[in-house]
């Protein structure tokens, strides 16, 4: 699994703790059905954004604004006991796989320089658009951060591999001249570092799918000759507050930390799992109180004595799966629990197993159920 991760200029925010708590479950529900799994999830700390606010904050140090969010953003995801990543790769830290990525696509005709610019030509790749499903002339409709510098490309869907900077700015030596990676050119060589020319599972906000994740096709394949890339994309919902997007440019943020001083992480988790990998949750104050009941009842059966470990299989856990198998429908998993919760607390004699609803969170990840993780002291991949 790769995973896009974070870029860390700024504070992180509840809708990546959404993002993040949803692909650890689904890393979790596949290694209790018997796969390894490696997860690797990139942070992107060379870019316009990282650039801004170190010129905003008077030449402060990337790598120091990075190190700062950086550190946040996991103890978050520790409390929240996201399993660490397999690999935690900084794009800076892989400019060399950028370069030879991006030599190989000019070397293959897939990409072109113009004046220290080396831009990735679209048109070359006769199944660009595929993953979003619609044609060149409707992608080039859409909003496109990745559109810079038109007055040098041939195409208008044409986007930078490796870019010339302004004075002062941070650059690296490359055949083409001093400079820096484009955007999706460093997940590309990321992932084919970490991972291989294909990789199984490739996971992300929707906001990514056009451009970053249909470019990644595109260098990916362009440049290994393999196809396809990724067997499955998953892409999550974008969390709102009060029916709006949440994010840092609109500065409706609710953080997971102040969350977290309110009510428990696995509180938190048991929210965020209440809602589908691709749905648009939307948050509104008092959510969390609302789940006060069910979290209490699932938490309390979790802990009695019966509950202990070396479960058999039953009928709940088998219902469990079921719910998992359909388009990982994790909402109606939980529901599943609580159902069974409900009736073993409402009649203590019920054939419903304590210790299968107990694995059963601890596969979601809870730590209450005694899932591994950093939230229980595991702080291993």
């Amino acid at each position: 699994m790769y995973v896009c991760g974070v870029t860390p200029y700024d504070v992180t925010h509840l809708g990546h703790a959404f993002s993040y708590v949803q692909f650890d479950a689904l890393r979790r529900y596949l290694l209790s059905q018997g796969y390894a799994v490696k997860y690797v999830q990139n942070v992107t700390d060379i870019d316009d954004d990282m650039i801004m606010v170190s010129k905003r904050q008077g030449g402060r140090p990337i790598p120091e604004i990075r190190d700062e969010n950086d550190a946040i953003f996991r103890n978050d995801l520790d409390r929240l006991n996201v399993l660490r990543p397999s690999a935690y790769p900084f794009a800076t830290g892989h400019i060399p796989e950028i370069i030879e990525t991006t030599a190989k696509l000019i070397e293959c005709g897939h990409a072109y320089v113009v004046d220290g610019d080396v831009f990735f030509e679209a048109e070359s790749f006769a199944r660009y658009g595929r993953l979003n499903g619609v044609s060149l002339a409707e992608l080039g409709k859409l909003e496109n951060p990745e559109s810079k510098r038109a007055h040098k490309k041939r195409g208008p869907l044409d986007f930078l591999l490796w870019q010339q900077v302004d004075p002062g700015d941070p650059s690296w030596e490359s055949p083409w001249g001093p400079g820096r990676p484009g955007w999706s050119i460093e997940c590309t060589a990321m992932s084919v570092r970490h991972l291989g020319q294909q990789i199984d599972i490739h996971g992300g906000g929707h906001d990514l799918i056009y451009p970053h994740h249909e470019n990644e096709i595109a260098q990916a394949e362009c440049a290994y000759g393999v196809e396809p890339f990724c067997g499955w994309w998953l892409h999550n919902g974008m969390l709102q507050l009060d029916g709006v997007k949440m994010s840092k440019s609109l500065g409706n943020l609710v953080l997971a930390r102040n969350l977290m001083a309110t009510y428990e992480p696995d509180h938190l988790r048991l929210y965020l799992l209440s809602n589908h990998l691709r749905s648009d949750a939307n948050y509104h104050e008092g959510d969390l109180d609302a789940l006060v009941g069910r979290y209490a009842r699932l938490k309390n059966v979790s802990t009695r004595e019966d509950a202990g470990p070396g479960v058999a299989d039953g009928p709940v856990l088998r219902a469990f799966r079921d719910a998992m198998d359909a388009d990982f429908d994790a909402p109606r998993a939980l529901d599943v629990l609580d159902e069974a919760a409900h009736r073993l607390q409402s009649a203590p004699g019920h054939a419903t197993s304590a210790a299968e609803i107990r694995a059963a969170l601890a596969t979601l990840g809870f730590a209450f159920a005694g899932a591994r993780g950093p939230a229980t002291g595991d702080l291993t991949p």
